[in-house]
């Protein structure tokens, strides 16, 4: 009796491409491979599909928003970025809209590419029926005990954030950071629900700590507010860091408060159903970038460490 296979589907302008891609997935996979949006989107109403991937620039539509469209009408499906552009509004909507698990660039590394697939595979079959068991209209069920009543950490070197969230949320237990001190203490003493984070603290670059907070506290929903634009920095923070939303700065409140509420909503899904961390398991650091890292954030880090991995849940 042949062993069903699990779905992926890749959508891509040139058809060289998708042959390669097929040739990849065909042994492990189901594959279906299409030029066409709204093929693909007909595709994945019709079959369970576990993964699809996207180029980002096809003359109908761009990836992020084929790939918003496929979290529509299938959530359990695993979405992940292919293009050999880095461009910042592209990798920004991929966090924003799309929720993308990974940002893969070309040329790609096979054997990335394919440990990157395999693992959005286990990770799309180990909580397909969370997701479609989980109304999406009302808030999941969370024990009261279990519940971080919208706590908020900013990291960040001034205070204006913070006293705006003081001061125009007044439902919100906002505390202050402005060191990787006294972030470490407070994420020793309390449980945040979000962590609203530059990436910059005390004039070092503090993406390294962002990359683990997600694998330190994977219930946190980490926002990143912040000036830079740097399409490349971004992509390392959604595969590295897994940051649910970006916010450019200066932000409007309006804004700010919507990507709170979304963030609030994440955090009590992951408290309700923990297996959902899986999808925001985090790519490893190579050793050769650990290696450039300053001693301050190299100290840090080890400090920051706390729960057992994401990455150890996939493999239990």
């Amino acid at each position: 009796m042949n062993q069903i296979k699990p779905r992926i589907a890749f959508i891509d302008d040139e058809e060289r491409i998708l042959r390669t891609l097929k040739m990849h997935f065909r042994d492990t996979h189901d594959v279906f491979t299409t030029t066409n949006p709204d093929a693909l989107l007909e595709y994945v109403k019709q079959h369970d599909v576990q993964v699809v991937v996207s180029d980002q620039r096809m003359p109908q539509r761009l990836g992020v928003d084929v790939l918003k469209d496929v979290k529509e009408v299938s959530p359990h499906t695993v979405r992940i970025l292919l293009t050999g552009y880095a461009d910042l509004n592209a990798v920004v909507n991929s966090i924003n809209e799309g929720e993308i698990f990974r940002y893969i660039t070309k040329p790609w590394q096979t054997d990335e590419l394919k440990h990157v697939v395999y693992q959005a595979t286990d990770i799309a079959i180990q909580t397909q029926h969370i997701i479609n068991e989980q109304p999406t209209t009302e808030a999941p069920i969370i024990n009261a005990h279990d519940l971080v009543k919208r706590r908020v950490l900013v990291m960040d070197d001034h205070e204006e954030v913070y006293l705006q969230l003081k001061q125009r949320f007044a439902d919100l237990d906002v505390y202050w950071a402005s060191s990787l001190e006294q972030a470490h203490e407070m994420l020793s003493q309390q449980t945040f629900a979000v962590a609203l984070t530059d990436v910059s603290l005390g004039g070092e670059n503090i993406a390294p700590i962002i990359y683990s907070l997600k694998n330190s506290y994977p219930e946190l929903a980490v926002l990143v507010l912040t000036e830079f634009k740097d399409a490349n920095s971004l992509i390392d923070l959604i595969n590295k860091g897994q940051v649910y939303r970006y916010l450019p700065r200066p932000t409007n409140l309006s804004m700010l408060n919507i990507s709170l509420q979304r963030a609030f909503s994440h955090h009590e899904q992951l408290v309700a159903q923990p297996k959902l961390q899986l999808r925001h398991a985090v790519a490893e650091v190579s050793e050769r970038e650990k290696s450039s890292f300053s001693a301050k954030i190299k100290g840090f880090l080890s400090r920051f460490s706390r729960k057992a991995k994401v990455s150890d849940m996939v493999t239990a």
